[in-house]
């Protein structure tokens, strides 16, 4: 092979030539990448997964350890350690997660302390008119709902149950759902106004979801009780582990953690680069499952891809699958596929592991991840 009349095993390419080069390319060229890569895959409303309808989607967020370098520091931020702990440098991710497709929708890095509601504000940019999105109890706000109410997007959160009266008193009429009025307190009021929201109250919809270990309560905007009977919120609701398992996913198998420069615009290349192969990597696992299903529509257990194996088989076929020419590409997605769906682990439905929650947020040291290799 020739670049420019030379054997290619001639050219010589030094780092300070291969740095100065990175520092032309914009993080956004992969934003863009991806925003063509996830309206092509819902151009067809009946290629993806839906609930009652819906695209089902969560919005969430997580912190990402950084590395320690000044450039970093300075833009992100660190977290203050605990007694004998050193700093960590941090970012915040926040993703707007197809929950049944396994696809990222939207993503971002942003800077420590960044508030995850504004994350989700932009996040709701690009959410389609049939969304239902769902939102952990961190989320919880008045203008948040109103921003809701405004685009007329369906969404169900988990509330506090400690805080807000409404909800207590709700608690204790032991009654299934309610129906009731949110009203703005002051701060409400100045941030409504501050990003032009209504300050009118909303109405919503209380549901209560009994567990084996106490009472939880979702507030939500679907209020008809005969379409969406009480009984399936805790399914619903249940399905929101979907984006937890996305970040254990990128975190541990895709390595999102795992910086390849020491600026905060590698770190941002990074981050939106390995959001596109997690979201190539889930479109071939997508169609691979067609076929698992098909093969093992007779067995007693649920088979699907191993998403683990899958981004380990991914992350030697991406470079290739960019430069393959048009006339082969088709024969090379399919042979991707193929691969891919050898790899097959059962569904084992109701298992279930205890989330070590004490001193969760002093917890800046993340415990070493098994590489995907």
């Amino acid at each position: 092979m020739t670049i420019n009349n030379k054997i290619e095993s001639t050219q010589q390419i030094t780092k300070s030539a291969f740095f100065q080069a990175r520092k032309q390319l914009s993080y956004r060229a992969f934003i863009d990448l991806n925003r063509q890569i996830i309206d092509g895959i819902y151009k067809n409303k009946k290629a993806y997964k839906t609930w009652k309808g819906f695209r089902l989607c969560a919005i969430d967020g997580t912190s990402i350890r950084l590395p320690d370098e000044a450039d970093i520091v300075e833009h992100f931020g660190v977290q203050k350690g605990k007694l004998n702990q050193a700093d960590c440098s941090i970012g915040m991710a926040s993703v707007f997660y197809d929950v049944l497709n396994h696809m990222v929708i939207d993503s971002t890095i942003r800077p420590n302390h960044t508030s995850e509601k504004q994350c989700a504000s932009e996040h709701l940019k690009y959410a389609d008119k049939n969304d239902l999105i769902l939102y952990d109890r961190g989320y919880t706000g008045f203008w948040l709902y109103a921003l809701h109410t405004k685009h007329k997007q369906a969404f169900c959160m988990r509330t506090k149950t400690n805080q807000c009266l409404l909800v207590k008193d709700f608690i204790k009429s032991n009654k299934k759902e309610s129906i009731v009025t949110y009203r703005p307190n002051k701060p409400s009021i100045k941030t409504c106004e501050e990003k032009g929201l209504s300050t009118t109250p909303i109405t919503l919809r209380l549901v209560r979801v009994d567990l084996p270990d106490g009472v939880e309560v979702l507030v939500t905007n679907l209020m008809d009780s005969d379409q969406y009977n009480t009984s399936v919120f805790k399914s619903l609701y249940h399905l929101r582990w979907g984006i937890e398992e996305n970040y254990k996913r990128l975190k541990q198998w895709v390595e999102i953690e795992n910086f390849s420069g020491k600026s905060a615009l590698s770190v941002q290349q990074d981050f939106y680069a390995k959001i596109v192969a997690s979201n190539l990597t889930a479109l071939m696992a997508m169609a691979a499952q067609k076929t698992i299903e098909k093969k093992t529509q007779h067995h007693q257990l649920k088979y699907q891809i191993n998403f683990a194996q899958a981004i380990s088989k991914m992350k030697h076929r991406i470079v290739y699958l960019i430069q393959q020419v048009h006339s082969d590409i088709t024969l090379f997605i399919k042979r991707t596929i193929q691969y891919i769906s050898q790899t097959i682990e059962a569904v084992r439905d109701g298992r279930s592991a205890p989330r070590r929650l004490k001193n969760i947020k002093n917890n800046i040291h993340f415990p070493a991840y098994k590489s995907s290799l």
